[in-house]
């Protein structure tokens, strides 16, 4: 059984009643919570209850909704969602609005957690600091998924503490991105190399975290100093690519030596992940269980294999039936599948659990940062401003011989890109290897609107090209916030 850290989902606010209940007849505005118990002994758990929404089953986060979501938005795959694979964010399917409230419940806990370690003098500086820098980053992680997916959002940086500051109109998004680069240098200065705790925040995901932003915001010098003082370092973090692709996305590991950053899920009822269920073929409805993917199938979201991503991708390249598959095994008998969701012929595969005991306890985690990210934010970001160095070949190699299953740090024909690419062919080649590596992680809607690529790539995969990058903030926002009224 995958071990994950404790939950802790009303931790702030039982906290701020006990810090009540002795003068609980006074007439002190119940918004105003008092958060000075915080001390020494119950600090961890108040930084897990920053980080629990993000893992929250139900939570419509990454473990279903939203990553269902970006994953549609994919210029491969297709859906029964009437409209959000073709872009039509307004009127199809809107469920990416549920994650919404999850994502700023982590960032209100984070808000009022830091508000409250400000003056705390009952804990150590030490210790203290590593708080404030766990929290940022969880602060400046949500954010950066923020502005990436809805563009000008609020940015709330304190407390709510009644309804005469729920009011924040849309922050511009030069400003929600230097919050967020303060936050993650705020964790990449106050929090420790490694730790011991699965699923926390370090300095060296605070690094990778940065050279991500650099990169998305098109400052490559800065991008590739960051990665390279974590390629530099790799031992010093921990880091390594694990040899086996698919060993990566295990349900049971704890962690592994890729884990940069991940939320972690148990296969625990009410604590998994769901979105092996989500991707798993839905008819016959006792096919994903019988083939040891999942605990039964949805449907929700699949690849159309005649997109020039699938359709030209290299048989001999392991991750490709990893992350697509139209046939499986039933009691080893190889059954080819005969039903997909309309305009698709693949499942995407790269979620599996055949231990999940139902549908909300497969034990897949969720990737923020895997090392393969630090060598592709490198390569990009070293081509970018020098060319195709043989820096910048080793960096992506390595990502691609571990794809062919041959020795990660020996030259090798059958798996290296050849030599002598242009600047702009080893661009589109370092595109190309992120859409393959990265599949269904949540990235490559992201990669598509960063580089302007979608413009092309989506109609050639014979999508409907978006008429808009960002998805719809949600009514409920738009209601209770009086500032965008």
């Amino acid at each position: 059984m995958k071990t994950i850290f404790c939950k802790a989902a009303l931790f702030l606010f039982v906290l701020g009643i006990a810090a009540g209940c002795k003068k609980f007849l006074t007439e002190d505005p119940p918004s105003q919570i008092s958060l000075t118990v915080i001390n020494e002994e119950n600090l961890d758990g108040a930084i897990i209850g920053v980080y629990e929404p993000l893992t929250r089953s139900r939570g419509r986060v990454w473990e279903s909704h939203f990553l269902n979501s970006l994953s549609l938005l994919e210029e491969t795959s297709r859906g029964p969602s009437n409209g959000l694979d073709n872009y039509d964010f307004l009127t199809g399917d809107a469920t990416y609005q549920n994650a919404w409230p999850t994502l700023y419940n982590a960032i209100g806990r984070a808000n009022i957690l830091l508000a409250a370690l400000t003056d705390n003098a009952k804990i150590p500086e030490a210790k203290k600091k590593e708080a404030i820098g766990e929290v940022s980053f969880v602060r400046a992680l949500v954010y950066y998924t923020l502005v990436r997916a809805w563009g000008s959002v609020p940015m709330r940086l304190v407390p709510v503490t009644g309804s005469n500051n729920t009011g924040q109109p849309l922050e511009p998004v030069d400003n929600i991105y230097a919050q967020i680069i303060s936050d993650f240098q705020v964790a990449e200065a106050n929090l420790p190399p490694t730790t011991t705790k699965a699923g926390r925040a370090t300095s060296g995901a605070a690094k990778v975290a940065l050279a991500d932003v650099y990169l998305t915001r098109e400052k490559y010098a800065e991008a590739k100093a960051k990665a390279s003082e974590v390629m530099t370092n790799a031992g010093t973090y921990g880091y390594a690519l694990l040899a086996s692709y698919p060993d990566v996305f295990s349900p049971t590991a704890p962690t592994h030596a890729e884990d940069v950053f991940s939320l972690k899920f148990s296969q625990v009822v009410g604590l998994g992940n769901f979105i092996p269920v989500y991707f798993a073929p839905a008819i016959p409805n006792t096919l994903a269980k019988a083939a040891g993917i999942a605990a039964r199938g949805l449907a929700q979201c699949a690849a159309n294999g005649n997109a020039p991503l699938i359709a030209n991708w290299d048989d001999n390249d392991l991750r490709k039936s990893w992350n697509v598959y139209n046939k499986v095994t039933i009691d080893g008998q190889v059954v080819q599948l005969q039903s997909f969701p309309v305009e698709t012929n693949y499942y995407y595969g790269k979620y599996r659990d055949p231990g999940a005991l139902e549908e909300t306890a497969a034990g897949n985690d969720f990737y923020f940062y895997r090392y393969a990210d630090v060598l592709l934010i490198f390569a990009e970001a070293e081509n970018k401003m020098n060319g195709p160095t043989s820096e910048a070949y080793d960096a992506i190699n390595q990502v691609r011989r571990r794809g062919y299953g041959v020795p990660i740090n020996m030259p090798d024909a059958s798996a290296d890109l050849p030599a002598g690419l242009s600047q702009a062919a080893f661009d589109d080649m370092v595109f190309r290897e992120r859409g393959y590596e990265f599949m269904v992680e949540g990235k490559r809607w992201f990669d598509l609107v960063r580089t302007g690529r979608w413009a092309t790539i989506i109609p050639a995969a014979g999508k409907t090209a978006p008429q808009k990058l960002t998805f719809e903030i949600p009514n409920s926002e738009l209601q209770s916030n009086p500032a965008l009224k």
